[in-house]
């Protein structure tokens, strides 16, 4: 067997929960939704953790890939005496687990599902139809039927002859409805859910604005977008794995299976970009159902996929962490941060889709949300707030900060003027004058000549990049060719690659941060240096994986993810970044 490598790591979605499987063996699987405790969870803790893993009894190579540009996952394995070959997806609308085998050799599948992250191991049960995996302390249980030539070598060790088959692991919350119960019969066929899936993932994609350069990255990247869509509610979670490291070894892990308001608008702004409407207005809606009339429009920089508030951050300490990253973190404790720039990043979502999609209905019905967002952002923005890093515990007059409350306002007042709602229009422009007028005061260093972290700071943040991204500065302004020049020589780590500051709360940063380069690559776009941003493409490519996942960080020795993977977003901001490269056009629009 060769050594499991992170590069090779892939993602499985069907809306509903989600999959991380390596080299044959699923080893995260959340139920019954993407956030709940994972009944595999061996990527945290391969002892403890919990797995599902199919292999040939012999020496092997490995070759796995998408089928396509959707969610399901084809692995192949050469042995001397013949080939097993093995289809992994998530059928839609159940929480399950469905993998297709046609072998010419027998094969080993292994099953231990654990309940709790690992806190609590199974009972099995086994009968006519199958195999039960029981949580002794509830109703809930994993119940595995299997097609094909097998014996039972021990619990949860499975022989399987050659031959054609199916393995269908299916996940209840409470068994008395589970698959071998009395109403078993309304749950998937596995081979008719496999046509079904396949073509629900082609149609998903087939609206999609189409594009020449970059094909291949651009429709994963759209693929990983989709499946990080919570389909019940249209909430998009910033990752769908938790606690997996920025840097091994150490403390940097943090769960990322919630709805950032930040991430999550972004998402709806390049869905709309691309032509996908009805997905941009889902993650839209989702973001409108969350906001506060009444005091700080989003009161939570994230929330539940339901819309609710995330459990309390917590550590389970049982698992020792992936690769011996300690501590296992699941909720976030930036649950309770106060972060200015999200109005913004929501209202350019807002923004993108009315004008993509002349929906001036929507926009009429939701003017509501629009003034509730410019009447907090007029109000507030002259506080100090965390910034979209969310370095605990600090608070500063953040300069990227000061520049989303001014997207905030901007974009109020062209959707107020689109549908012809002009009362409080002459006050958001005003404040809008105000902070961007401050900015360009006390934002930017004459003696550094460049923008800088935050008010009366010497250092330059990366996020920086995104002053011309938004029309707040053009990129051939030399204010803001000096901050890009200051950015590339302090922050830079490899060609295109960036970290995003030098040291936070937590210490020295050591990985490039993967949205950064996106980012790069369309300031580059808007200086016309299109070469330029195709090379910066191609190395944040080159550092994908080898499913063309990416994570939140890029380990350079080892070409590995760091962090949660895929993250949502460094694959929209390669979308916004490939569709801009194939339509030079798109940049006048803006």
């Amino acid at each position: 067997m060769p050594e499991s490598d992170e590069r090779r790591r892939a993602f499985l979605s069907n809306g509903f929960t989600s999959a991380l499987e390596l080299d044959g063996s699923i080893d995260w699987f959340p139920c019954p939704r993407f956030d709940s405790p994972s009944i595999f969870s061996a990527i945290l803790d391969r002892t403890k953790g919990g797995f599902f893993s199919i292999r040939p009894e012999a020496d092997y190579k490995l070759a796995s890939q998408y089928i396509g540009n959707n969610m399901m996952l084809r692995n192949v394995f050469e042995t001397e005496k013949g080939r097993l070959e093995v289809t992994d997806f998530l059928p839609l609308g159940v929480c399950a687990i469905i993998r297709i085998f046609k072998s010419e050799v027998p094969f080993i599948a292994e099953v231990r599902p654990v309940f709790q992250y690992g806190m609590t191991n199974s009972g099995i049960e086994t009968s006519e139809k199958g195999i039960t995996f029981k949580n002794g302390s509830s109703k809930e249980g994993l119940e595995l039927s299997i097609k094909g030539d097998y014996s039972i070598i021990d619990d949860g060790l499975f022989r399987i002859n050659a031959g054609e088959g199916y393995m269908f692991a299916l996940y209840s919350k409470d068994l008395k409805y589970g698959l071998f119960s009395r109403s078993g019969s309304v749950y998937p066929d596995p081979y008719e859910t496999f046509e079904a899936t396949q073509k629900y993932w082609d149609e998903q994609l087939s609206s999609a604005r189409p594009v020449g350069k970059f094909r291949d990255a651009y429709y994963r990247s759209l693929a990983v977008v989709l499946g990080l869509m919570y389909m019940p509610s249209g909430g998009m979670i910033a990752a769908p794995s938790a606690s997996l490291p920025e840097i091994v070894g150490k403390s940097r892990n943090w769960d990322y299976r919630y709805v950032w308001v930040r991430d999550a608008a972004y998402a709806a702004e390049t869905l709309s970009n691309v032509m996908m409407l009805s997905k941009a207005r889902r993650a839209l809606s989702f973001l409108i159902s969350v906001i506060d009339p009444s005091l700080k429009s989003f009161d939570h920089p994230f929330y539940s996929i339901d819309g609710t508030a995330p459990q309390p951050e917590e550590t389970l300490h049982w698992l020792r962490g992936h690769r011996g990253s300690r501590p296992v973190r699941i909720g976030n404790e930036a649950f309770t941060h106060m972060q200015n720039d999200v109005e913004g990043a929501f209202m350019s979502g807002m923004h993108a889709y009315i004008e993509k999609s002349g929906d001036l209905l929507y926009a009429k019905e939701n003017w509501w949300a629009v003034e509730a967002i410019a009447k907090w952002t007029t109000e507030s923005w002259r506080l100090k707030s965390i910034s979209l890093w969310e370095e605990r515990d600090v608070t500063e007059h953040y300069v990227h900060t000061k520049v989303m409350e001014w997207v905030a306002l901007d974009r109020a007042v062209k959707i107020g003027r689109r549908i012809g709602e002009n009362k409080s229009l002459d006050g958001w422009t005003s404040a809008a004058v105000d902070i961007k007028a401050e900015i360009m005061k006390e934002g930017y260093s004459g003696k550094l000549n460049s923008f800088t972290k935050f008010y009366g700071s010497d250092e330059v943040d990366a996020s920086l990049l995104v002053l011309p991204l938004y029309g707040f500065i053009d990129a051939k302004d030399p204010m803001f060719l000096s901050t890009l020049q200051r950015i590339e020589k302090t922050l830079a780590v490899d060609d295109g690659l960036l970290i995003r500051y030098s040291s936070d709360f937590m210490g020295k940063v050591e990985h490039p941060f993967t949205l950064l380069s996106t980012w790069l690559a369309r300031v580059y776009l808007r200086l016309g240096d299109i070469k330029r941003a195709e090379t910066i493409i191609d190395r944040l490519l080159y550092y994908s994986n080898d499913n063309m996942l990416i994570a939140e960080h890029i380990d350079l020795k080892s070409r590995e993810p760091r962090g949660n993977i895929p993250q949502l977003f460094a694959h929209v901001g390669l979308i916004e970044a490939i569709n801009e490269l194939n339509d030079p056009t798109l940049l006048l629009q803006q």
